[in-house]
C-alpha cells in the first residue's frame, strides 16, 4: 500500500503540467486523457494500479490534473494558475478522506507541474526513427535518465508545446515535445505505461474551480498525520 500511495505521489510530481497545443489548428484550450497500463503477471500488486487514469485540462491562464488509482480509492487534483504558481491548490480524496494543501510555496508548485522540465533530468536521448501516432499525433521516442537513476521513456510529439509562463531551473534539461506516452520503470524488470486516450479543445464548465468540502492542512501537518509517508 505504501508502494502505491507513494507512486501516486510520484506521477504527481512527474505528470502535472500545463501546455496548449498546436496540431491542424492551434488549440488554446482543451483535454488530454491518459490510461495506466501495467503487467500484473509480472508484479501482482501492479494489478490495483492498472486501469488508473490521469485527465488534464489546460487553458492560457490556468491547467487541471486529475489522478484517479485504484478504482477511485485515491484521488489527487491540482489546479494552478500559469503565472501564479503558488495560488494553486493540491486536493486529495483517500478512502473518503478530502485533504486540501495549503501554504505551498511557489518554487514547490512550479517545479511540479510540467513534465518537459524534469528538474532532476540527467541525460535525454531522441531517437527520432523510433515512431508511433498516439492520440491522432505523431510522436517519436525519448529515453530519460533521472538523477536518482530511474529511466523513463517517453514518446513526444512536436505539435504540442507548453505555453509561456512555465518556469524551468536555469541550465535543467527539457523535452523537445510533449509527452502522450510515458513508460516508467517501477524496478525489477516490471514498466508502467501511461498513454493518452483522447485529446480535444473543449473544456468542463467549471473546471477549474476548487471544490469545497476539503479539510485543509499544510504540508507539515500532512505529513504528520501520515507519518512521513506521503510527505515528500
Amino acid at each position: 500500500m505504501k508502494k502505491i500511495l507513494n507512486f501516486g505521489l510520484l506521477c504527481l510530481a512527474m505528470t502535472a503540467f500545463a501546455f496548449q497545443a498546436t496540431a491542424q489548428k492551434k488549440i488554446k484550450e482543451g483535454t488530454v486523457k491518459f490510461e495506466m497500463q501495467a503487467d500484473a503477471e509480472a508484479a501482482p500488486e501492479m494489478a490495483m494500479l492498472a486501469g488508473s487514469t490521469l485527465n488534464f485540462y489546460f487553458s492560457s491562464e490556468k491547467q487541471r490534473m486529475d489522478m484517479d488509482m485504484m478504482g477511485g480509492m485515491m484521488k489527487i487534483q491540482t489546479i494552478i494558475p500559469v503565472k501564479n504558481p503558488a495560488d494553486g491548490a493540491i486536493l486529495m480524496d483517500m478512502l473518503g478522506q478530502k485533504i486540501q494543501l495549503i501554504g505551498l510555496k511557489e518554487e514547490d508548485m512550479s517545479q511540479n507541474y510540467n513534465i518537459m522540465n524534469v528538474d532532476d533530468m540527467t541525460e535525454v536521448k531522441y531517437d527520432e526513427k523510433d515512431k508511433k501516432e498516439i492520440a491522432g499525433y505523431p510522436c517519436y521516442k525519448a529515453t530519460v535518465k533521472l538523477d536518482n537513476g530511474m529511466n523513463m521513456k517517453y514518446y513526444i510529439t512536436e505539435k504540442i508545446q507548453p505555453p509561456t509562463g512555465i518556469k524551468k531551473k536555469e541550465g535543467k534539461l527539457a523535452l523537445k515535445g510533449y509527452p502522450l506516452e510515458m513508460i516508467i520503470d517501477a524496478g525489477e524488470g516490471v514498466e508502467m505505461v501511461f498513454k493518452a486516450t483522447e485529446v480535444t479543445n473543449k473544456l468542463p464548465e467549471g473546471v477549474f474551480n476548487v471544490p469545497e468540502g476539503y479539510q485543509k492542512m499544510t504540508m507539515e501537518e500532512f505529513t504528520e498525520m501520515t507519518g512521513g509517508m506521503l510527505g515528500n
